[in-house]
């Protein structure tokens, strides 16, 4: 999913510090929170390596002994066909084309992991290898999902979802490595950040209230950056869809 760069505000009472976006109503309509020190993820986890191990739409949950810690994870079923995928996420689907000739390729969904067996004990048929257990666990609810469009220059860019988002706060360990701007794109506040290497380029705003939120972030992956300007459009016509 997002392991190790962003994770919902769940569980984690303060923030090094903050960035906040607001809507018209004064209201906070987004935040992302850096990590106090100590509270980091650790980063040391080869996720795809765990993915591996399991089926497509197969979730499971993790031991990694060596860590003494448990994570769970989902190899997400991937669509190429939209209408397939459009279906598979209901309402809230995103477009087929996102302008600047951007059309759909892949997407995937993320599912909300419910573990509740988080003691090996509880295993009724856990798998073991190279110092890793698990065990693999049903697919929840749909919480979120990823779209990649590319267009006809080859020119990439991904969009992502998630729901109901706690508090519309996000804890990220990219505060340090990004530089932030606030802009306004279709009357709403939105984030414009970019990586102080210069390999990022994002956009990323918040939408709605309480269960009807979402959190949308527009990255640029073309492996040359497309002009800010051709971002911002892909984000105008996305926003308030």
């Amino acid at each position: 999913m997002i392991v190790a760069a962003v994770l919902f505000a769940c569980g984690f009472g303060y923030a090094a510090e903050s960035w906040k976006l607001f809507a018209p109503d004064g209201s906070v309509a987004l935040e992302y929170r850096s990590f106090m020190p100590g509270d980091e993820p650790i980063a040391e986890v080869d996720t795809a390596a765990l993915r591996s191990r399991l089926a497509e739409g197969e979730a499971a949950v993790f031991y990694l002994k060596a860590q003494n810690r448990y994570i769970g994870l989902a190899n997400e079923r991937q669509y190429t066909d939209y209408s397939q995928y459009a279906a598979e996420v209901g309402r809230r689907a995103p477009l087929n084309e996102v302008g600047n000739g951007f059309v759909f390729q892949s997407g995937s969904l993320v599912h909300d992991l419910k573990w509740g067996i988080e003691d090996e004990k509880e295993w009724t048929d856990p798998k073991t290898v190279e110092g890793i257990s698990y065990q693999t666990i049903p697919l929840g609810e749909t919480v979120g999902y990823y779209a990649n469009y590319q267009n006809d220059q080859g020119n990439k860019v991904s969009l992502s979802a998630w729901f109901n988002v706690p508090n519309g706060a996000i804890f990220t360990t990219e505060m340090n490595e990004l530089d932030m701007e606030k802009v306004t794109i279709a009357a709403k506040e939105a984030f414009y950040l970019q990586g102080r290497d210069g390999a990022v380029q994002r956009v990323a705003w918040g939408e709605g209230s309480g269960n009807q939120y979402a959190y949308y972030r527009l990255d640029d992956l073309s492996a040359e950056k497309m002009p800010r300007e051709h971002l911002m459009e892909i984000a105008s016509r996305l926003i308030g869809e």
